[in-house]
């Protein structure tokens, strides 16, 4: 517009002319729109975006009032955090990158504000810079977000000081502002009928509109997917039991969803918070299933999973009395276990195996090392990160009144066994133990145990015995916190006798030796990647070491903190067990520095990021990332969304962002119904659940006539389908086998303890730190402090020094590194710019090649780079006072330097 336009009631363009209106987007009231900007020069500072409905009357005091409030960062540019929403200042968008940083783009979602609607609505950007003063809580803001780099804002300014002058003078209480406008038409939202004489769409049940089948938070974000063709909006209506409509609106076209083959409309019923029962319906297509708006949704899910391993215990009678369905009450199974003979061609000198006391591991009653391991780390990281989880009592087990959490006692009855896989002539620990052929699908306890006589302890492997010592070492810490000392030291003893094993070996399980052959009788886990295993095992070590004063501490510690994996998380599963030995690092009190713990907490949440980010990219909820999976669904699909909610848990107890926990909620909305095979995954949740999944036990009595609750199926998996029911050559999020397959579905509706394990973990989350917020706070959540993870407390007074870490502290970054870093000469990998090529990135797929690497903006170097000079915006400096980690965007190469940054090099 003109230069003097903002004053000017004259609309006129550079030249004086006048300047049409017109449109550049049309929106409908209260939608979600996402802004685009660039900053060519970066000060600092957030973004406000306002409106007003008066066209090219607006002033600037129409603006105000009419704030568009943040929804997230998209992280357009970059592989920065993304920034945080402000609860005490909603609508900013803050600006990550920092003043002279790399980074150019954002892109931030906003919500637009109800009541403004019309032809001529005029958008106000409003850029707020931080370069000269500091406005008002940035530094509340940044002091509570350690993960943030310290170069995002300029600490030690003075405040500014609102209101500022509408012409953008700075000065050192006014920020310098910049603006700009758009022109969108904005349509008003549907009305809202509340009484049941509206116009109601007809309401016959649809499997094309797709909702939680169990229901919404009131203050959680409520997101309902409707499949059709359409590429126009579709009206929706939320209506109640009576057929009133209480709220209506228009989809968003999401369009083709890669992974399922759908096209897709969203609908966002978030302004839904009265307690009852509603249904979705479509115009023109049809209503979901009814679903609840409630206080809690699945107060009986934490004790129904958890049951799940008491109901596979193997070598006692399982008693319907710990039963939640006694139906399923037996004898034990393979108690024979106590003797187990090793394979044929290994171990020949051994003495039998006594595996007796484990969890039969999914559907069939083998017991896997590798696989048990991964299940008992979550049940116990629960349990070590909030101590208050399945105490004693909670859980109706045998064991249940002894004084001990009942969690902690079903842990240690299924992993007696984990010990008694270290062979006797001191080598590597067995894999497996199971039968040498498949048991029937439909059995009795007695021709399975009569099956006790071609059961037996299959090859070793190096994961195995580094499983053995992982389990062990968490179990004895826990034990020693209870002042259970004898036991727990014959958990130590054994937990050390596996790491001196396999320290140092680097064998990998083989199915043709020592076995009846590659998945007969038994899977096979395989797992080919050792270096992780070794350090999952040396965080275990090291945490138990630590608090029980071992003097094998440091060997662990040095062991731990020299792999490469030290501080990194990604998803983890039975054979990725890198997150599970860092996010141990993060419960359990250490004495690691302020910068591992920095770095600890800075990747939880970026991996945290990246989940989200997957949320709100995928047409269903589904938290996997499809093309990082390389347009797969792997085997057990389920599991690795459920441990991703894990890591959204835990990312919530670093920051304190009630957002995480919103989508850890997203995520059960998958799980519960919002899925392209519109079913919920949990047995017995949701009007079309499960009914049967892969578990010959349970099949033998209910038949698919009825089935435990609170199981999860395994999920959709085209990555490898070798079963009789699982269907081939469709998308694959479609790639589930229908009801009544239980027998021959096992690519895809298997029950297993590595399945169960984190749905347990994540239900009794829901209930016990996310319906308190959403639910104690009438929807002002957002404005909680930040909350720091639980401290630990026991019970029980031992005599080893305590394991009980005090409330952490909230680490600042540092403002240099602690050593100058240099090349290491190894292999190249994608180095992330923003962490200044020190690191490599998070995906596999970048990592890859140099030709990926380009797609990830990143360099393909070994890591970490060696400094060799700095960028200078000024002339006759040199690098002597520069901090390389205050931008490590621009600091690190030349090209960047002298590229994007805008500046001059100079060599060290």
């Amino acid at each position: 517009g003109h230069w003097v336009s903002y004053d000017d009631p004259n609309w006129v363009d550079k030249d004086g002319n006048p300047m049409p209106w017109i449109p550049q987007d049309e929106y409908v009231e209260g939608q979600s729109i996402r802004v685009r900007t660039y900053l060519d020069t970066h000060h600092n500072g957030h973004m406000e975006i306002r409106a007003c409905n008066k066209g090219s009357a607006c002033t600037p005091t129409d603006f105000e009032g009419n704030e568009l409030t943040f929804v997230k960062d998209v992280v357009y540019e970059g592989n920065h955090p993304a920034m945080p929403k402000d609860p005490n200042y909603p609508y900013r968008g803050m600006y990550a990158g920092g003043q002279g940083g790399s980074i150019k783009w954002f892109e931030f979602e906003y919500e637009l504000p109800q009541g403004i609607y019309g032809d001529h609505v005029m958008l106000q950007w409003k850029y707020i810079t931080a370069n000269s003063c500091s406005p008002p809580g940035y530094s509340e803001y940044f002091s509570n977000k350690p993960f943030l780099p310290s170069s995002y804002w300029t600490p030690g300014l003075s405040e500014c000081i609102p209101p500022y002058p509408n012409s953008g003078q700075r000065s050192s209480v006014w920020p310098e502002i910049f603006f700009n406008c758009a022109e969108v038409k904005i349509l008003p939202s549907a009305p809202v009928v509340p009484t049941p004489h509206g116009r109601s769409y007809p309401a016959n049940k649809s499997e094309f509109v797709r909702v939680n089948q169990v229901g919404y938070l009131r203050f959680a974000t409520k997101v309902g997917v409707i499949v059709d063709s359409s590429t126009s909006p579709i009206g929706w209506q939320i209506q109640d039991a009576s057929g009133s409509v209480v709220l209506s609106g228009v989809t968003t076209v999401y369009g083709d969803d890669a992974a399922s083959g759908d096209h897709v409309h969203k609908a966002d019923f978030t302004a839904l918070n009265e307690l009852g029962a509603y249904r979705l319906v479509a115009e023109g297509i049809g209503s979901s299933f009814e679903f609840n708006i409630a206080t809690s949704l699945y107060p009986d899910l934490p004790h129904e999973a958890m049951n799940y391993f008491y109901f596979h215990r193997m070598g006692e009678d399982i008693l319907a009395e710990h039963l939640i369905d006694g139906r399923y009450a037996r004898t034990a199974l393979h108690p024979g276990d106590s003797s187990v003979p090793p394979y044929n061609g290994w171990c020949v000198s051994c003495a039998n195996f006594d595996l007796k006391g484990s969890w039969a591991d999914a559907g069939d009653f083998g017991i896997y090392t590798v696989n048990h391991a991964i299940s008992a780390w979550t049940l116990l990281n629960l349990n070590e990160m909030f101590p208050e989880a399945f105490q004693d009592g909670s859980l109706n087990i045998p064991e249940s009144g002894n004084g001990f959490a009942d969690v902690l006692d079903e842990v240690d009855y299924g992993s007696r066994f984990v010990r008694g896989m270290l062979p006797s002539d001191g080598g590597l620990a067995s894999h497996k133990a199971h039968n040498h052929a498949w048991s029937a699908f439909t059995i009795t306890v007695a021709g399975e145990n009569a099956a006790q006589s071609s059961r037996s302890a299959m090859g070793p492997s190096t994961p195995a015995t580094y499983a053995v010592a992982r389990v062990n070492g968490q179990l004895a810490r826990m034990w020693y916190a209870q002042g259970h000392d004898s036991h727990a030291d014959v958990l130590w003893s054994a937990a050390v006798d596996a790491w001196n094993r396999a320290y140092g070996t680097n064998q990998v399980y083989s199915a043709s030796v020592a076995s009846p052959g590659s998945a007969v009788g038994g899977g096979d886990y395989s797992d080919g990647q050792i270096g992780d295993d070794l350090y999952a095992a040396a965080c275990e070590m090291y945490l138990t070491a630590l608090a029980i004063g071992d003097s094998g501490m440091q060997t662990y510690k040095d062991a731990m903190r020299g792999s490469i994996f030290f501080t990194k998380i990604d998803q983890w599963d039975w054979a990725t067990v890198t997150g599970a030995g860092t996010l141990s690092l993060f419960a359990v009190a250490n004495d690691l520095t302020s910068e591992d713990k920095i770095a600890i907490e800075t990747n939880i949440v970026s991996f945290a990021n990246s989940i989200k980010d997957s949320i709100d990219s995928e047409g269903y909820p589904s938290n996997l990332d499809f093309q990082e999976f390389g347009g797969k669904y792997p085997w057990g699909s389920n599991s690795f969304i459920m441990n991703r909610a894990i890591a959204l848990a835990y990312a919530y107890e670093v920051t304190g962002d009630v957002m995480y926990q919103d989508y850890i909620l997203r995520t059960l909305d998958y799980v519960m119904g919002v899925n392209a095979m519109h079913i919920s995954y949990v047995t017995g949740y949701g009007d079309k659940s499960e009914t049967d999944t892969h578990d010959r036990w349970a099949w033998t009595v209910g038949q698919g006539s009825f089935w435990p609750r609170g199981w999860l199926s395994g999920g959709p998996n085209n990555e490898l389908i070798n079963d009789y029911a699982t269907p081939p050559g469709v998308t694959a999020a479609k790639s589930y086998a229908g009801p009544g397959t239980a027998p021959h579905a096992w690519g895809s509706k298997e029950n297993t303890v590595n399945w169960n394990a984190p749905l347990a973990w994540v239900a009794w989350y829901v209930e016990n730190k996310i319906v308190p917020n959403f639910e104690g706070c009438d929807g002002n959540c957002a404005s909680k402090p930040t909350l720091k993870p639980t401290t630990k407390s026991t019970t029980k007074q031992s005599t080893k020094p305590t394991l009980n870490p005090t409330t952490k502290p909230t680490f600042k970054p540092t403002t240099k590194p602690t050593s100058k870093p240099v090349s290491t000469g190894g292999s190249p990998c994608c180095a992330d710019r923003n962490a200044g090529y020190q690191a490599c990135m998070r995906s596999d797929w970048c990592n890859m090649s140099s030709t990926n690497c380009s797609h990830c903006n990143g360099y393909f170097t070994p890591v970490p780079l060696e400094i060799t000079g700095c960028c200078l915006w000024w002339s006759g400096g040199d690098c002597s006072n520069v901090i390389h980690s205050s931008n490590p965007g621009c600091h690190y190469r030349k090209s960047d330097c002298e590229g994007s940054c805008g500046g001059t090099w100079s060599p060290l």
